[in-house]
């Protein structure tokens, strides 16, 4: 089901991808001045964890977790983020990378 993103709408929820292997949990949001969620901030579980943004026109959820059609392993392969907080410079490098990014299903077909 896709929603209109808020902020607190989204803020600790669960991401897994489109085989249902977790992400990671969501930490902050773009912007974050409490209107309308352009990007979300993943930090990814393991040991070598670090962030990742997410574009939400990407995402939905199904009630329990928020789902992602990209597969984890090209999650973690996105550009991280520049500092523990994003930079000016970090929200247009997420968005230029996913808009090339093909989904999961595109491999899964292909195999």
């Amino acid at each position: 089901m896709r929603k209109r993103w808020t902020r607190w709408s989204v803020l600790g929820h669960e991401v897994i991808d489109g085989s249902g292997v977790s992400v990671g949990k969501i930490v902050d949001t773009w912007p974050f001045d409490g209107g309308e969620v352009e990007l979300v901030v993943v930090r990814l579980e393991g040991a070598f964890g670090g962030k990742r943004m997410l574009a939400v026109e990407d995402l939905w959820s199904d009630g329990f977790f928020i789902r992602t059609p990209f597969a984890a392993w090209q999650v973690e392969d996105a550009p991280q983020l520049s500092d523990n907080r994003h930079a000016a410079e970090d929200p247009y490098r997420a968005r230029s990378y996913w808009r090339f990014a093909e989904p999961e299903s595109f491999y899964a077909l292909a195999a």
